[in-house]
């Protein structure tokens, strides 16, 4: 894939914050990685700041991670949309599930604050399963859905087909269903707004440890944050997370982490952008 017409050249009087300001909602007691990787492969995709909601614990191990990462704690065991509201002013994109508790308190939760967001929204993980509840709660927003095949079912109620050839018309009809985009995650993704259809060939089979996937949820939240739509955010941040994977796996095959990937982000972006 082509990027380089979602990277035109900077101005040279740019300043923080033109290149878009992402709000990630995520994590839990167990579950700290999701919101740092979202957060972290944001930045890398070229978002200008990214602040992390968490439960406090979450948040603190994220705001030790790396010092790039802005934290804002809840003192709850989830996010609730009371926590996100005040934050909303300063986020041009939301990134919203990652590492959240599985319970139906927490459902309840994320389904108040994907009813109210209005603000360009990549749903993954434990917001997808939430989602399930009120499939209209996402129809006619700029929302980007990320299920890999066992999200999917619990989204749709349907099995991700087997069969390659039905996996395109598979995905057309979750897009439909929900309103918004959806790419199924997998070797090689599948993309569709319920008209067009797109695939993402790089990728390898080595990228199966955990963490790839929060990836790949936070760059298409820079690029939902930088005005694309979520079509457009879902190939591109496809391609730059495959991308990376790819170089990360011919070097390191079984010990390919996700943060090997995110490591080479950078170069997979330089080479596209020469």
């Amino acid at each position: 894939m082509d990027i380089r017409p979602f990277y035109p050249p900077r101005d040279e009087e740019s300043r923080k914050g033109d290149f878009g300001r992402v709000l990630v909602i995520g994590g839990s007691e167990r579950y700290a990685g999701a919101p740092a990787f979202n957060a972290l492969a944001a930045l890398r995709a070229g978002a200008d700041l990214v602040t992390v909601l968490a439960p406090r614990r979450a948040a603190d191990i994220v705001a030790g991670y790396a010092p790039d990462l802005i934290t804002h704690p809840c003192e709850g065991a989830f996010p609730e949309f009371a926590d996100v509201e005040e934050l909303l002013p300063y986020a041009d994109a939301v990134v919203v599930g990652g590492g959240i508790e599985r319970s139906s308190k927490a459902h309840r939760a994320l389904r108040a604050i994907l009813g109210a967001l209005r603000k360009p929204m990549v749903v993954d993980a434990e917001a997808l399963r939430a989602l399930a509840g009120d499939k209209g709660l996402v129809r006619g927003k700029a929302a980007l859905l990320t299920p890999h095949g066992g999200e999917y079912q619990a989204m749709t109620g349907r099995e991700w087909p087997r069969n390659e050839a039905h996996r395109e018309e598979a995905c057309r009809v979750a897009a439909q269903e929900f309103g918004a985009t959806v790419i199924v995650k997998g070797r090689r993704e599948v993309i569709s707004d319920g008209t067009r259809v797109a695939r993402d060939e790089v990728g390898s089979p080595y990228l199966t440890k955990g963490g790839y996937g929060d990836l790949l949820a936070g760059a298409a939240g820079a690029r939902l944050a930088r005005g694309d739509a979520p079509y457009d955010a879902a190939r591109v941040a496809a391609y730059l997370v495959g991308a990376a994977g790819e170089r990360a796996a011919r070097e390191l095959g079984e010990s390919t982490l996700a943060s090997d990937a995110l490591a080479r982000m950078p170069d997979v972006l330089r080479d596209a952008l020469r």
